[in-house]
């Protein structure tokens, strides 16, 4: 049976810049001569997963190494070359100066583009979302470079390629989705959608310190030790979940991706460069929440998300009190409420969609536990 996408996995044991550079070499050239990936465009946009301004260690986001080693590589084979993302609640400026993005893109020549201003696009063949808002970065680019970081999720069980586009989308409009798309499924055909407007023309996954439990900010730091190459963004989430010990199919993004013809799930149709998987396989990656359970809203069904699906809790111990959760909140009135600007925020559970928008960008202190039946 002939495999019909392929995904290159590489060894990169640090972030060494050496290190990295050599990994990125070594997987565009599994993966195909530049100039037949890319087709003539020229000018392209790197877009890391910039979920919050934070230090590189803690692997909440794609590691400024990773972006300085493709833009370096890129731009040395004549590519015009920006990078950008929009973070949960800080400025793209602000995040990828605290993030060390924009010292790297310094030293390479890039420049931030626009993703606080964009522009409506109507997405053609849209089951369930037809228009975005667009960043205006994401427009002007001829292509797409997708940088995504291994991590697990709350929502989607892991984040990877086709999840990391939402950051195409600019600032709070993001949180209006998680408002009207509270569950796993219906996140998940929207995320679809946004990916058939925008589709990267090659993703690179930053999956040498990746990131399990509480994910995709607050888990706990994994050595990995790879960088993963495809044109093929479904293929790649595929790849990597099996890699962190997950079945794609069990994942409604990825099984609904695969449905509606975006990419590729089955293991026998992606071919697999370079290292195995039996050979890029570590120790399974802890999932927190366990697993991912959907939803509809009629009245039994909401209640049964509300008592078995895992809702967020503050651990007052450890609250700096700084807002950000309250910010984020997408549903109105707000799910989080407090009376006194310096007291711990305490949850409205009749209004939380579990959405975990709050545990996203909470610095310190969200965390899980599962409601009990009366």
């Amino acid at each position: 049976m002939r495999k019909t996408s392929r995904v290159a996995i590489v060894r990169a044991h640090s972030y060494e810049p050496a290190d990295v550079e050599a990994a990125v070499a070594r997987g565009l050239k599994l993966i195909g001569p530049l100039s037949a990936v890319l087709a003539g465009k020229k000018r392209l946009l790197l877009k890391p997963n910039l979920l919050h301004g934070d230090p590189p260690e803690r692997c909440s986001a794609t590691h400024p190494a990773v972006l300085g080693a493709v833009g370096k590589i890129l731009q040395q084979e004549g590519y015009t070359v920006v990078y950008g993302d929009s973070p949960a609640v800080q400025r793209p400026r602000t995040a990828a100066q605290k993030a060390g993005y924009e010292a790297v893109a310094a030293e390479f020549g890039m420049t931030l583009a626009d993703f606080e201003r964009g522009e409506e696009r109507t997405v053609p063949g849209g089951r369930q979302n037809r228009v975005f808002y667009i960043a205006r970065g994401v427009v002007e680019a001829e292509a797409v470079i997708n940088l995504p970081k291994m991590k697990t999720h709350g929502l989607t069980g892991m984040t990877g390629a086709l999840k990391n586009m939402f950051g195409v989308i600019p600032g709070i409009r993001k949180a209006g989705f998680h408002a009207r798309l509270g569950d796993a499924a219906s996140f998940s055909r929207m995320i679809v959608d946004l990916n058939r407007m925008v589709t990267p023309t090659l993703s690179i996954m930053d999956a040498i310190q990746g990131m399990e439990g509480n994910g995709p900010r607050n888990g706990r730091p994994v050595h990995t030790g790879l960088l993963l190459f495809s044109q093929d963004p479904v293929a790649l989430d595929a790849t990597a979940s099996r890699i962190m010990g997950l079945d794609p199919a069990e994942l409604y993004l990825l099984r609904y991706a695969a449905e509606s013809g975006l990419g590729m799930i089955a293991e026998d149709k992606i071919e697999i460069l370079s290292l195995s998987l039996r050979e890029a396989r570590g120790k399974p990656y802890r999932l927190h929440p366990p697993g991912t359970r959907t939803f509809g809203t009629s009245g039994w069904q909401s209640l049964l998300k509300r008592v078995l699906i895992p809702k967020p809790v503050i651990d007052p111990r450890r609250c700096s009190r700084c807002g950000q959760c309250e910010r984020i909140c997408p549903v109105s009135p707000k799910a989080l409420v407090r009376e006194q600007k310096d007291a711990v925020p305490e949850y409205a559970y009749d209004r939380c969609i579990r959405c975990y928008c709050c545990q996203e960008i909470c610095p310190e202190a969200v965390s899980y536990t599962h409601l009990t039946l009366p």
